[in-house]
């Protein structure tokens, strides 16, 4: 993707601390020749350049997701999809009409982006209900990593009965005779079903793939982290990079499982030399992920202290404490960087402490160790320790958005208010990366750079923890300089710089020197990777 030169002129936030703002920027064979004013940037261009102008908003570094399932977002079009529906009636009849319309699927299978708060029940499906919706085949409905609902005939495939102990890290839900009800909580839980069902074919994969990409140009994204797939989905991104079709600049993370040896899950995905940052441009190698609890809308995020409506309940480990420490050392033995999953304060001080531990035999500094999520209190002591270990966090300002309702009902507005603390973490000198969580929440960044500047949830008339927005600066930093830093691509892109990429997101206002509420309705002009446009201009 390096066509003909390429003059942007307009206001450029440039996010280089050296030049703020710019009149214009040239760009040569895909990568930044100069930037500066008008005739600067027409000078290093050279003849026949393509000159775009934008009369309003501001031309930013393009935008990146530093936590986003693109390929589960994707997958998401091809699957039962529920996230409209909100009522469990609505959930049977969607299953349904997908399953009349694929008579030969084998199993029926959702996306994982539904949520149970969409439900006037605001519960899952239990099993005789989905047996109401597709007797005859097994169904299996995924949600958000953290748990998913099944029908009778999934669980007698998986042998899940009354007598089945729950696995260590998961939960499965029984009714009040002890039978369990089709609710399985947490990943060790219901990847005894899940991993019966069927994959889509290997076309269907990459087509998902390919599609969902002109989506997030559309959004203004230039560049994503995926966290924790499978060797075979970092394979069907590599088809995409080798067949020049990945436009959006990916970082995979392979997942971690405690169950099985970590040198057996990386060797599926690299060659023994291959760590963290093996690739290119547009297609790396992230952190290992891994799952350290479960979630607060569950109720299974790990916490100091019992949920309040649930006297004896603190959530639940995924990962025992041994097994993450023997992952975390081997990772940092092998040079690999980790992405963990941690949503509780108790969570959180596990990770610290076991990343604390390992650093004083091999110095984790230089691998960007990241706390993903980490928004349900972390202490001072917790931010003191991520910032002089080297730690980072990547946040989704709009997950706080789109769960802040539920969790305001749980914990009180205080309480909230006090989640998610992004002007904490970086008051406290930590890295810190925007992203979404999509298809979990909604992808677009401009709804995070709102959030983060607003402190706005779903539904609410005032803002929930105000003392923790951040300035406008602040926020497209998550989405830009400070998510290429995540994404081990600092070098590459995050700025609009002399010798980077030339990544850039054309707004239709200012981001940083806008009224924060305005910037809410901000679109997205027109989005560029390398030099060519690929949405908009």
């Amino acid at each position: 993707m390096t066509g003909r030169s390429q003059i942007v002129r307009g206001s450029i936030l440039t996010m280089d601390p050296r030049l703020p703002r710019a009149q214009a920027m040239a760009i040569r064979g895909g990568r930044i020749a100069a930037v500066g004013s008008l005739a600067i940037a027409r000078e290093a261009a050279g003849p026949g350049a393509r000159e775009i102008g934008f009369e309003r908003g501001a031309v930013v570094p393009g935008l990146m997701d530093t936590h986003n399932h693109m390929f589960w977002t994707g997958m998401q079009q091809t699957l039962v999809d529920l996230r409209e529906c909100k009522s469990i009636a609505a959930v049977i009849d969607e299953i349904r009409t997908y399953a009349a319309r694929h008579a030969d699927a084998a199993w029926i299978v959702s996306g994982t982006g539904w949520h149970v708060t969409n439900l006037e029940e605001n519960r899952h499906p239990n099993r005789r209900e989905l047996d109401r919706a597709c007797p005859d085949r097994p169904v299996y409905l995924p949600r958000g990593g953290h748990a998913a609902a099944v029908n009778s005939l999934a669980l007698r495939l998986a042998g899940i009965t009354r007598d089945t102990k729950d696995p260590e890290g998961g939960r499965i839900e029984r009714d009040a005779s002890g039978e369990p009800n089709g609710v399985l909580r947490e990943p060790p839980a219901f990847e005894l079903v899940g991993r019966l069902a069927p994959a889509a074919s290997r076309a269907e994969q990459t087509d998902a793939l390919r599609q969902v990409q002109k989506r997030y140009h559309a959004a203004g994204l230039t560049g994503i982290m995926d966290p924790g797939i499978s060797p075979e989905v970092v394979g069907i991104y590599q088809d995409l990079r080798a067949a020049g079709e990945l436009t959006v600049r990916s970082v995979v993370m392979p997942l971690a499982d405690s169950s099985r040896p970590l040198e057996e899950v990386l060797a599926g995905i690299a060659s023994s030399p291959a760590r963290t940052g093996f690739g290119d441009a547009r297609l790396k190698l992230g952190g290992v992920k891994l799952y350290l609890d479960g979630a607060a809308t569950f109720a299974t995020a790990l916490m100091r202290e019992p949920y309040p409506d649930e006297r004896c309940n603190c959530g639940i480990q995924v990962t025992p404490t041994e097994a993450f420490r023997r992952i975390v050392r081997r990772c940092a033995e092998r040079g690999w960087s980790m992405g963990v999953h941690v949503v509780g304060g108790k969570a959180i001080d596990i990770a610290l402490d076991v990343f604390a531990e390992v650093d004083r035999d091999i110095p984790i500094r230089d691998l960007r160790f990241c706390l993903i999520h980490a928004y349900l209190w972390p202490s001072k002591d917790n931010i003191a320790r991520a910032a002089k270990l080297g730690v980072v966090v990547a946040t989704q300002p709009s997950m706080q958005y789109t769960f802040g309702p539920e969790l305001v009902k749980r914990f009180g507005t205080v309480l909230m208010g006090q989640a998610t603390p992004v002007r904490g973490w970086l008051d406290g000198g930590v890295k810190v990366g925007g992203g979404s969580d999509s298809p979990i929440t909604p992808y677009p960044p401009l709804l995070g750079l709102w959030q983060a500047r607003t402190r706005h949830v779903a539904g609410a008339a005032e803002p929930v923890g105000r003392e923790q927005a951040i300035t406008g600066e602040e926020a497209l930093a998550l989405y830009t300089r400070d998510a290429a830093y995540l994404s081990f691509s600092e070098h590459e892109r995050g700025m609009l710089k002399e010798g980077l990429l030339g990544d850039w997101t054309a707004l239709s206002m200012d981001p940083v020197a806008c009224d924060a509420e305005a910037l809410r309705d901000a679109e997205v002009l027109a989005t560029c990777v390398e030099g060519e446009l690929v949405h908009g201009g």
